[in-house]
């Protein structure tokens, strides 16, 4: 288990980005001219037009693995205002794309190939000007103008990571105690982002730094603020990983605790175990063979401007006014999101550690004002209010979130949990069933539901769970049989 610890921590070193492998679109898309602009000489793919549900698909893909949107609409049009720019000074049949903003403390961004680009909002935390920013846009935006398809490098540990939360919390009697170490499976923005962390090709990023490097000129940056986005979010990134130390050495302490040898007769939990292993196996491989440790990247792309950009690498940055005017007019939401971080971030210590009077101080202080129904920051108040035990009033933090609509699914699945351990068994069961159909019912959706159902009696309802999940999840037929209140899983 000590592999996943490695596996974990290495996620949290590099800068969030994007690909995974697949055959190149053009044949000059694997490698930066020796001389010459790249995007003067890059092929662009066919445009391919996207239908409003290919597009609301890949938003929703991102909302089940995030906290959800950070409502700050100024932010937002002020991102979007600069990917316009990009976009138009783009090759021509350049596709169009929008900004979503995702609320989440780690330093980065992620694209999808449909047009869409997911900024986290503490982007506007520790990047320095609007350079910077376009920057990181930009790069992200190449993605979408080369079509390269994001994937998701942690999804073939997810459902395990998931039953390794199930197994050590499911033999635990205390309820306050359960749900503490819930908590430190999934109320912290490391799990959240490293199962979202995506998979790395480098002639992929290679493209996206190089050509983003390019359109961001053209678009009328200074290239400088390529390699400064590199410096702040090379130090953001060290920062978050040290934050969250804890919490990777709890989670690999878990499984330490919960998956040693079970014997021959728990057959069931030791092949969950084999496939386990053999997939953090695989990870650590396409880690090993895919990635480009972040300093390496940001020493080519200074290169290539220093190469190619020579007489603007001596200006100044520009556009740091209208940054910084961005950041003042929206300087509270910023701080109570930023509150809302160490909140989670303090969660991650054992009672005796925290001083729980204060942090809820702090959490009303998170959800005052403008982000008073945000999902961030009423998420952090949820989880302070779970961890002290009061999990009515953790289920009502969550309520206010938004106007009613389907919240991002770990937050979801959350109060489901809150509710069945609040006797509302009924009411989380249909929540979870409107929420699974958004989600196109994701695993957690069945093993939430399956128990449910087993205990009740209804088989054909069981046959019609099980079934489904098996066939959406071939590989995961172990998981998809449940858990019962014991601990142990269900055999099939």
């Amino acid at each position: 288990m000590k592999k996943l610890g490695l596996v974990v921590l290495l996620g949290t070193l590099v800068l969030s980005g994007c690909v995974k492998d697949m055959p190149l679109l053009s044949e000059l898309s694997d490698s930066v001219p020796a001389e010459g602009k790249l995007i003067d000489t890059i092929s662009i793919p066919a445009p391919k037009m996207y239908t409003p549900d290919d597009v609301h698909a890949a938003k929703v893909s991102v909302m089940a693995r995030s906290v959800g949107e950070a409502p700050i609409d100024d932010l937002r049009q002020y991102a979007q205002g600069i990917l316009d720019k990009i976009i138009a000074v783009a090759p021509p049949g350049a596709p169009t794309a929008e900004i979503v903003l995702i609320a989440n403390s780690g330093p980065g961004a992620r694209a999808a190939r449909e047009g869409v680009v997911f900024l986290y909002h503490s982007a506007f935390d520790y990047l320095r000007s609007e350079d910077e920013l376009a920057f990181l846009i930009a790069h992200e935006y190449s993605h979408v103008l080369m079509q390269h398809t994001p994937d998701n490098l942690f999804s073939m540990l997810r459902p395990y990571l998931l039953t390794a939360a199930d197994f050590a919390v499911g033999s635990q009697t205390n309820q306050t105690d359960l749900f503490q170490k819930m908590g430190q499976m999934y109320g912290s923005d490391l799990i959240l982002r490293d199962l979202i962390l995506p998979n790395w090709d480098r002639s992929q990023e290679r493209v996206a730094d190089h050509l983003g490097l390019d359109l961001m000129v053209k678009a009328g940056y200074q290239p400088k603020g390529a390699s400064g986005y590199f410096e702040v979010a090379k130090e953001a990134e060290e920062r978050f990983g040290a934050n969250y130390e804890i919490t990777r050495n709890n989670l690999e302490l878990f499984l330490q605790a919960q998956f040693q040898p079970q014997g021959q007769d728990n057959a069931l939990l030791n092949q969950f175990l084999s496939e386990l292993g053999n997939a953090v196996d695989t990870i650590q491989q396409k880690l090993a063979a895919k990635h480009d440790d972040a300093a390496e990247r940001a020493e080519e792309i200074f290169a290539y401007g220093l190469r190619e950009y020579m007489p603007e690498r001596s200006s100044r940055m520009m556009h740091k006014d209208a940054f910084d005017s961005v950041i003042k007019r929206n300087k509270a939401t910023l701080e109570n999101y930023r509150i809302a971080s160490e909140i989670l971030q303090s969660l991650q210590s054992d009672d005796s550690e925290i001083d729980f009077r204060d942090l809820e101080n702090d959490a009303r202080k998170a959800v005052s004002g403008l982000t008073a129904n945000h999902p961030y920051p009423r998420w952090a108040f949820a989880k302070v209010r779970e961890r002290q035990g009061n999990l009515s009033k953790a289920a009502q933090n969550i309520d206010l979130i938004g106007n009613g609509e389907v919240l991002a699914l770990p937050v979801e699945m959350k109060r489901a949990e809150i509710l069945k351990a609040l006797g509302k068994v009924q009411p989380a069961f249909e929540r979870v069933e409107d929420v699974a159909t958004y989600y196109d019912w994701p695993l957690e959706a069945y093993r939430f539901m399956y128990p449910i159902v087993k205990a009740s009696g209804n088989k054909a309802r069981e046959n019609e769970l099980l079934i489904g999940c098996v066939t959406r999840y071939p590989q995961q037929r172990a998981l998809c049989a449940g858990q019962s209140s014991a601990g142990q899983m269900v055999g099939m």
